[in-house]
């Protein structure tokens, strides 16, 4: 806690946060995120470090976790409905990953402001750090998650390739989605807190809605283009099963496209609503 409070206090007096009802901006924004490297990795520790506080399995659990549910779908879907999906559990496996850590990171963001109420008006800091400090941390905690996927990699005989990049890429883009998602509504989930249970029906549905359970040849092929073009995660799920498979994309390279361009510019729309409303949405905390 020591060095957590002398890392706050060393952002709190740096020059661009001394006026916290300033005039923000987009830049100024983007220049506390990145002379903040030393908060947000604190705020990393801290949270893995919480997560799994008096816990008896600790970190076991990132591995436990996605095992048991990529189970319980195996007996559902290949037990008792049967799938023609040789792959099925690895596919599963790879698309719940990457959907949680898409879920958890933009449920954290939209309550960032109100969850650290507290924090935020005892502390001058960068209040967009609590959203990539969470980002960075749910970053980790994928990456240990996805070494369950290297049994079923062996089992199916499968070979790492330079494509393991795609997995990379889904990875870093989920990442952007889920803080632009954030980004966007953190500030008016303090002054409509409906936003929160909206944002938390979403997720459940889009779990369904994107192919986490199925792949993408559950989809008509005429309508990939479409789907993909509204369901950003769809994209990046496709490409880190491609990744995970060693194949070929198994999406459209245009659809990859689209998916990047129209996520960065919802990174930059979240990031320019959340610099001109953040100062405004803490009055209400």
């Amino acid at each position: 806690m020591r060095r957590e409070e002398k890392v706050l206090e060393t952002s709190n007096s740096s020059a661009p946060l001394r006026e916290p009802y300033s005039k923000p901006s987009l830049g100024t924004t983007l220049t506390s995120i990145f002379s903040s490297m030393p908060l947000i990795r604190v705020l990393v520790r801290r949270d893995l470090r919480l997560r799994y506080h008096s816990s008896v399995l600790g970190y076991l659990w990132t591995l436990i976790e996605p095992l048991m549910l990529a189970g319980a779908y195996y007996f559902v879907f290949i037990i008792l409905r049967g799938t023609s999906e040789p792959m099925y559990p690895l596919l599963v496996l790879t698309g719940i990953l990457i959907w949680s850590m898409f879920a958890k990171t933009v449920r954290f963001g939209v309550n960032s402001l109100v969850k650290n109420a507290g924090l935020i008006q005892q502390i001058q800091f960068p209040h967009a750090t609590l959203i990539v400090a969470k980002c960075g941390a749910n970053y980790i905690i994928t990456a240990m998650s996805m070494l369950v996927l290297i049994p079923f990699i062996l089992m199916y005989d499968l070979s790492i390739s330079w494509r393991i990049i795609y997995v990379i890429y889904g990875l870093v883009m989920t990442g952007i989605l889920a803080c632009a998602v954030g980004f966007l509504l953190a500030p008016i989930n303090v002054r409509y807190r409906d936003v929160d249970h909206l944002i938390g029906f979403l997720t459940r549905v889009g779990f369904f809605l994107t192919p986490i359970m199925y792949t993408m040849s559950f989809i008509p092929e005429k309508y990939h283009w479409w789907y993909l073009a509204v369901n950003p995660m769809a994209v990046n799920i496709s490409t880190v099963r491609s990744g995970v498979l060693g194949s070929e994309l198994i999406i459209d390279g245009t659809s990859v496209l689209f998916s990047f361009f129209s996520t960065m510019f919802l990174l930059f729309f979240g990031l320019l609503i959340y610099s001109k409303q953040q100062n405004k949405a803490v009055k209400y905390l």
